[in-house]
């Protein structure tokens, strides 16, 4: 009897290990109603707790020890290795403290008792950011992190993907060698999810979300094509079409190289009805008869044989009234991510109901955000009651584009007349209809922080943005939701196109004016998103030009120039300061880190010590963050105790100073574009091969000198 093939949805590392994402939950939950199904894997999740196995970090450290020695050993360093020989000789610290670390950091994060003692978090935060920075420097030219996977320089072009999905400069080769094995391999005390067979796979989707993603989800693709030639590989999810829809049909076939196929816009039609084509599409050989199968699936982007070009299957818009089905977790252990209790992903909307603001390209669209659709909030209501139960879970985070207000109201009535006892928290567009007794609804329904996204204190600039809200109404609104109960999170930030010295500082100004009724905040720096209503018509918003990085084929990074001008050095550092002063109440800290915006750890301390927990518990704890960690312990890997040859303040102070130079003319002078397929007559120089050549011109370092 021959047995069923197993489908594979991968979400890759490099993300946020404290929660379940929603993307392939969602999937899952609407093949199974369809008859259909896919195992997800969370190879995130299993690649951070093989990260920091013991093993594993006593092996980051005896990298770090052998570079070191290599490094110190020579008579001369240049430029670049100069950059190297720092982030090692300083890691070195870091290592060992992770290494002898106890509790460790997976422990203090599961743990009740520790992850809300603050010390112990602070401490322990910072072991963990040391860590990922002996990783960097393990793994040089590389920078790690829970939400990081870059070069230390420059932007990603397909050359550098191609050389990183060798696999050799991946932390995490071994992981996956390890992983997709025999299920008889596993170890079982260390828990987890088994193996994988590849042999008894006949399709692997990888779901690539954030930009840290792109990757390790290319070394992987190749890594699964070598190991697994027969199945199916598909690449898709929200940063993969916001990339390739974008892209010209050259850049769009070099990542055909990676997979058989990409699935771009929402993912459900297109499982569905390639699923049932798997067998036909494995049975036939001739490449030509392979794409006529598969050409009439829905999103799916396929390279035509006969032409040698890209060709995008029809479009199909999800109806999330009628078709949409709850997400299905059942295939992750909740347990393992680092947070002491569950937390799942709930989507009762898609797309954004408002749909106007200039700077915004979110979802799976090709400009702006997508079509705005609600799934009826008894429904939601229901479908959160469900998912509650089944999994123990009390923490919902409400993962939209935005709730409309009325919805939001709605939703709240709902969980209350149904009796549904959660906690959950969502992102919100502030709007006059939050009245201080609808507020007080949404609190009783369960609602403890919402994520506004203030963006500016200037009027002017809010109008620019087509905000369609002013100052005073998200004064007066954001009082409401605190007042009830609710910890409110700003979302701002300044440099969006046209906006003045004085226009910045009054978004600082007035966080500072209204700190009593905020309880976290972001003043980000503007970026401009190449879907989004500024890149269609860039001349109404102040932008001479758009452009991009030489080295940055795959445009995650729009460049631009102001018709008045960019603000000098002096004014940036003014912002700066200002920014730090008005934070100076606050315990902040950068994604994905309790005292961030949006955050399941962030969300856990709310609703654990209240509204103020940043601005009183939890920033008289951040002292231990800041302050001098104990020495490193013993671990007497060759090469973390020797005395450094080379001058570890010159090398820096070397850094700065080209750093300062190179950066601004590298990525805003502009040269004529050399590649095809490149976005407009112009590209700034930055790329590797420009840094490259930079740094060669810099002086050569001696030791002893």
């Amino acid at each position: 009897m021959c047995l069923p093939m197993e489908r594979l949805l991968l979400n890759p590392a490099f993300a946020d290990p404290t929660q379940p994402y929603l993307s392939l939950p969602t999937l899952k939950g609407y093949l199974r109603a369809r008859g259909l199904d896919a195992r997800v894997i969370d190879l995130n999740v299993e690649a951070t707790h093989w990260l920091f196995d013991h093993e594993n970090l006593v092996y980051v450290g005896r990298r770090v020890g052998s570079r070191f020695i290599d490094l110190n050993r020579r008579q001369e360093l240049s430029f670049d290795e100069q950059r190297e020989y720092r982030l090692v000789v300083e890691s070195r610290p870091k290592i060992d403290r992770a290494i002898g670390a106890s509790p460790g950091p997976l422990e203090v994060f599961t743990s009740r008792d520790l992850f809300y003692d603050g010390e112990h978090y602070a401490r322990v935060r910072r072991i963990t950011e040391g860590y990922f920075d002996a990783l960097s420097a393990a793994y040089y030219p590389y920078r790690f992190g829970f939400n990081q996977c870059a070069h230390s320089v420059v932007p990603w072009s397909f050359e550098l993907l191609a050389e990183y999905a060798s696999g050799a400069k991946s932390p995490l080769k071994g992981f996956y060698e390890q992983f997709f094995t025999g299920p008889e391999e596993w170890d079982w005390e260390k828990g987890g999810e088994p193996r994988v067979d590849l042999s008894e796979v006949d399709f692997v989707g990888i779901s690539v979300v954030f930009p840290s993603q792109i990757p390790e989800a290319l070394h992987l693709a190749r890594f699964l094509r070598a190991r697994a030639p027969h199945a199916m590989l598909v690449l898709g999810g929200p940063l993969i079409h916001q990339v390739a829809v974008h892209l010209e049909p050259e850049g769009q076939k070099r990542l055909l190289e990676y997979c058989d196929a990409l699935a771009l816009f929402e993912g459900e039609e297109t499982l569905a009805q390639l699923f049932p084509k798997l067998e036909a599409w494995r049975a036939e050989r001739d490449a030509a008869a392979r794409f006529e199968l598969l050409r009439s699936v829905p999103h799916l982007l396929l390279l035509d044989p006969s032409s040698g070009s890209p060709v995008l299957g029809p479009r199909h818009t999800l109806d999330l009234a009628n078709d949409a089905l709850a997400p299905d977790y059942s295939d992750l252990d909740l347990d393992r991510y680092l947070a002491p209790s569950r937390t799942l992903l709930y989507a009762p909307t898609r797309g954004c109901y408002w749909g106007k603001c200039s700077f915004c390209y979110y979802g799976l669209t090709e400009t702006a955000t997508a079509s705005y659709r609600e799934i009826p909030p008894e429904r939601a209501a229901s479908e959160l009651g469900q998912l509650a139960r089944r999994h123990g879970v009390k923490n919902f985070y409400l993962s939209c584009d935005v709730l409309s207000p009325v919805y939001a109201v709605k939703l709240a009535q709902a969980l209350i007349d149904k009796g549904i006892k959660i906690r959950w928290s969502s992102d919100l567009k502030i709007e006059k209809y939050f009245t201080p007794e609808r507020c007080k609804l949404l609190y009783d329904s369960g609602l403890r922080s919402a994520a506004f996204g203030i963006e500016s204190g200037s009027d002017r600039i809010l109008e620019l943005m087509r905000k369609g809200c002013d100052r005073a109404t998200m004064t007066q609104v954001n009082r409401n939701f605190h007042e009830a109960g609710v910890a409110t999170e700003w979302m701002t930030f300044t440099d969006h196109p046209d906006e003045s010295l004085d226009e910045a500082l009054s978004t600082v100004h007035w966080i500072e004016e209204q700190q009593e009724f905020i309880d976290c905040f972001l003043v980000g720096k503007f970026g401009l998103e190449r879907g989004s209503h500024i890149a269609q018509d860039p001349q109404r918003y102040g932008v001479r030009r758009i452009h991009y990085a030489e080295g940055d084929d795959l445009k995650l990074y729009a460049l631009f120039t102001h018709i008045g001008g960019r603000r000098g050095p002096e004014a940036e550092e003014r912002v700066e300061d200002e920014i730090a002063q008005a934070a100076r109440p606050y315990a902040l800290s950068p994604y994905p880190w309790a005292g961030a915006n949006s955050t399941h750890h962030t969300f856990l301390h709310f609703v654990e010590f209240g509204q103020t927990v940043f601005k009183l518990h939890f920033q008289r704890a951040a002292a231990a963050y800041l302050g001098a960690l104990p020495a490193a312990p013993q671990s007497h890997i060759t090469g973390l105790r020797e005395r450094a040859r080379f001058d570890i303040e010159r090398i820096a102070a070397a850094e700065e100073r080209f750093f300062a130079t190179y950066l601004p003319e590298a990525m805003y002078t502009t040269i004529p574009a050399r590649r095809q397929g490149g976005s407009g007559d112009e590209v700034a120089p930055l790329s590797r091969e420009h840094y490259l050549r930079a740094a060669a011109e810099m002086p050569i370092l001696h030791g002893g000198k």
